[in-house]
């Protein structure tokens, strides 16, 4: 095994092949000759890989040539004399000629060396972050950060400062492995428990590791990665030992030496971790197997495109279409072509105001086409919507969104069409400018959902099957080799784009005139002039929040006074009072609640709903949105899932505890389990498995209210008396929106522990989240959508049709090892025996639901 200074050498190889294989690539022009670059020798090819992947990054981001030159006129790394513009603009089309048919990372198989074609940001991150180490060696950090921001795009010296690379010297003295610890162990019977471990578990954790690694090419990275796993496993096989062990067993002392020798050298490797790079520590990440299916796809879809490029024909496929989507090289990239005085007006502000916000919606003729739509508000100028239409059939298109949803936004050129008199046919195409749409991650999350599901149907089999790392999915592979794609160019831009089928679907612009003014302060201007552009996994993961102990509603409202628009906010009473609170002076007529939907987090939901719909919301400071009842339930419900779902939720082996008068509702995934632990007497020794349940539909909902008295709660699978009426039948005192419907009726008692599991992106990725019943709870299970079986009898909450699978086996039993419950309680009371029994006083729905009760008029008193 290399040793530590091994490893630091090894990453310096990495990165030198990587600024070697970028300065090769693209070095065949005059200012990348290495006489042209002010710098130490050794460093030369660092700074023209720099200096390349500059010019990709503003690329891009749409950037124009004047501005990137203008950005590069003065960098010092060019020596004297200084280059002319013309020189900087050859420059700029070298490396766009790059980009555009190789990928520029294609070229010198970056991907092997853990980078991305689509992705320039994370390698020009790497980059600048080894800069700065190199640079910090000669000079003061400040002068470094004031050389960041001057030069290589960080936006404000704050920024610069936070990008300070940690020191390297953790990897430095990781010099000594597990082996080397295990020699210098005085007791041989730790060496051979801990070897032992490390054989039988560790290295089959190794194996699967390495083979979810997607860059193999990264040897110290990969070196970090093998070791981590098999010390991981090794430490689980001797927990579990422990835990079996008799507490006087002799080989117990044993166990837990071995233990702490394992676990200390974690605590080195996870140090050494933390010294690198982000772009280092993403690659480090446990990819799940669905991740690994989506960047399959990318990747076969990537390697195609460069077929398309020899193999489609010249011209716009689609000559009355004003809004295209394709891909400029390796990056989703759109067009939007205006064409009347209007639309050229709309356009021209939209460019010069820079706001843009993306948003989705649904073709009601078509289910399987998603409409993307970037909008500008009208302002003092005329305001400005174009929709691009996506067939989730094509498999380029799903392929796309993919693409799309791994940038932090969406580059769209904007040109003006106009007519040549007296020949209707020679069109004159000018390039407006270009505008950079941000995609934010509620949307990037709905659109990487909706593609890989179409995905996932079209290629039956594929997602859980093995697939080559470079080649990538070759039934993917054949289906789009079998497109006619298309180039669309005009000829006023530098750029052009290949376009897949666009057999009627045709996207669309409209100028915004009939709008009333609004005020951008609210809207996003995606990021700012010179900042990075893509967001790492590390900033998209959530924190769990902290557990919620009430209800709300998120609401969807209309009201007649404005028929074209829809109020979505949230209440933690029930809708309609939020109506009749609304319904004042400043409209004409009552709301209307068209929907509503019952949430641990409303506000969050909210919140998230806003962002996923902010193209189309009418002002930035009104919850008015312009979109149709379906769409508006649909980002409900997705954002519901992404705010509650399991991953909010903090895993085992923390516990969330229920006491009386907390309310959960969580949304569940299709084939996610549930396993209900409990003691069977108050002296037992261990907990046992009572029960599976299963949830059978996306957007179902299982609800726990927790209440202070057995004879509150019933549960079907105990035989109770009214189990199968529903709780709370209604959301509403009307008693005319039904609370969906009822296919699980369950108890919790006293010291009863709920494990939820989920592993649908796959078994590296299962989740486990516990709940522990502090008082006796209610559980409800309510879908939408009702959903048979095989013999067409409806799937309830306990019919269970899959096995439960080792990823969750292995879960109950961290839980079952968990610390006993704070409380305890029967779960079959006997009265003779002084328990309360269940199920013998029945609650009404307002109990459940205390928005149900009825509002206290306010009684106005006459003044004496």
């Amino acid at each position: 095994m290399p040793s530590a200074t091994g490893l630091t050498d090894l990453r310096e190889q990495w990165i030198q092949k990587i600024c070697t294989g970028i300065a090769t690539a693209v070095g065949r022009h005059a200012l990348m000759d290495p006489a042209r670059i002010v710098g130490e020798p050794s460093d030369l090819d660092l700074l023209r890989a720099l200096l390349v992947l500059r010019i990709a990054v503003l690329d891009a981001r749409g950037r124009s040539t004047a501005h990137i030159i203008g950005l590069l006129a003065r960098h010092p790394v060019f020596a004297e004399p200084k280059p002319d513009t013309e020189q900087l603009a050859s420059l700029v089309k070298h490396v766009r000629w790059h980009v555009e048919n190789d990928g520029l990372m294609g070229s010198v198989l970056l991907f092997g060396l853990g980078l991305r074609a689509e992705d320039p940001e994370s390698a020009y991150a790497l980059l600048l972050d080894h800069w700065f180490r190199r640079r910090s060696r000669v000079t003061t950090i400040a002068k470094t950060v004031r050389e960041l921001t001057r030069h290589w795009g960080m936006e404000t010296s704050r920024a610069a400062e936070a990008m300070a690379p940690r020191s390297l010297r953790p990897l430095e003295v990781c010099s000594e492995t597990i082996w080397s610890r295990l020699e210098a162990e005085p007791d041989t019977r730790v060496q051979h428990v801990a070897a032992l471990a490390l054989i039988r578990a560790g290295n089959e954790a190794q194996k699967l590791w390495t083979k979810g690694f997607p860059a193999l090419g990264v040897r110290h990275l990969r070196e970090l990665g093998t070791r981590v796993a098999g010390c991981t496993a090794a430490s689980g096989s001797l927990r579990e030992a422990i835990r079996d062990s008799r507490p006087n067993h002799s080989l117990r002392p044993v166990f837990t030496r071995a233990l702490d020798v394992v676990d200390e050298q974690l605590e080195v490797l996870s140090e050494a971790i933390g010294c690198l790079s982000a772009t280092e520590r993403d690659l480090l990440r446990t990819r799940t197997q669905k991740e690994r299916f989506q960047d399959a796809c990318i990747l076969t879809f990537l390697n195609c495109s460069l077929h398309f490029r020899e193999s489609y024909r010249i011209g716009s496929c689609v000559p009355d279409a004003q809004a295209l989507h394709g891909t400029y090289g390796p990056l989703p990239w759109w067009n939007v072509i205006v064409r009347t005085e209007k639309e050229t007006e709309a356009a021209r502000a939209a460019l010069s105001e820079g706001v843009l916000p993306l948003g989705f919606e649904r073709d009601p003729g078509h289910a399987s086409r998603l409409l993307l739509i970037c909008r500008k508000p009208r302002t003092e100028s005329l305001g400005i919507r174009a929709h691009f239409v996506f067939d989730l059939d094509n498999p380029a298109h799903a392929c796309e969104l993919l693409l799309m949803a791994k940038r932090s936004g969406v580059p769209i050129d904007v040109y003006a069409e106009s007519h040549n008199e007296p020949d209707e046919w020679d069109i004159e195409s000018t390039h407006l400018g270009t505008l950079y749409a941000p995609i934010g991650p509620e949307l990037a999350s709905l659109v990487t959902e909706v593609a890989s599901a179409a995905l996932t149907r079209a290629l039956p089999g594929a997602h859980d099957c093995d697939y080559d790392e470079h080649e990538g999915i070759e039934p993917l592979s054949e289906a789009l080799r079998r497109l006619a794609p298309a180039r669309v160019q005009h000829f006023s831009s530098g750029r052009h784009i290949t376009a897949s089928s666009y057999r009627d679907l045709k996207g669309g612009v409209v100028a915004l005139s009939a709008h009333p003014p609004v005020e951008l302060s609210g809207f996003s201007r995606g990021t700012k002039r010179g900042q990075q552009s893509g967001h790492s996994r590390e900033t998209r993961t959530r924190t769990p929040m902290p557990p919620p102990r009430a209800t709300g509603f998120v609401y969807v409202q209309r009201n007649p006074a404005f028929p074209d628009m829809l109020k979505i906010g949230y209440s933690a009473r029930l809708a309609e009072d939020r109506a009749k609170d609304l319904y004042g002076t400043s409209v004409p007529f009552p709301y209307e609640v068209l929907f509503r939907a019952l949430s641990s987090r409303p506000e969050d939901v909210e919140r998230a709903v806003h962002r996923l719909l902010t193209a189309q919301r009418v002002s930035a400071d009104r919850e008015f949105f312009r979109v149709t009842l379906d769409v508006a339930i649909e980002a409900i419900r997705h954002c519901q899932g992404e705010s509650t779902g399991i991953t909010s939720w903090e895993p085992i082996p923390a516990i969330h505890r229920l006491r009386e008068g907390d309310r959960v509702v969580l949304p569940l995934r299709a084939g996610q389990l549930f396993a209900l632990t409990a003691y069977p007497h108050l002296l037992s020794s261990s907990a046992e498995v009572l029960d599976f349940w299963q949830a059978h539909g996306d957007g179902d909902l299982l609800e726990i209210h927790a209440t202070r008295a057995p004879g509150h709660v019933a549960g079907i699978s105990d035989n109770d008396l009214g189990a199968y009426e529903d709780p709370v039948p209604f959301l509403n005192r009307e008693k005319s929106a039904r609370n969906g419907m009822l296919l699980g009726r369950e108890r919790l008692v006293a010291g009863d522990r709920l494990i939820w599991f989920s592993d649908e992106e796959g078994p590296t990725g299962a989740r486990g989240v516990v709940f522990e019943a502090d008082a006796f709870c209610q559980v409800t299970y309510r879908t939408s959508v009702l959903r048979r079986g095989p013999l067409g009898i409806p799937l309830v909450l306990n019919y269970r049709d899959r096995d439960v699978p080792e990823a969750m086996g292995l879960l109950i039993r961290d839980v079952v090892a968990l610390d006993r419950p704070r409380t305890w309680a029967p779960r079959n009371p006997q009265e003779e025996d002084g328990w309360a029994v269940a199920a013998t006083d029945p609650q009404p729905p307002e109990h459940w639901l205390p928005q149900l009760e009825r509002r206290r008029k306010n009684v106005r008193r006459d003044r004496p």
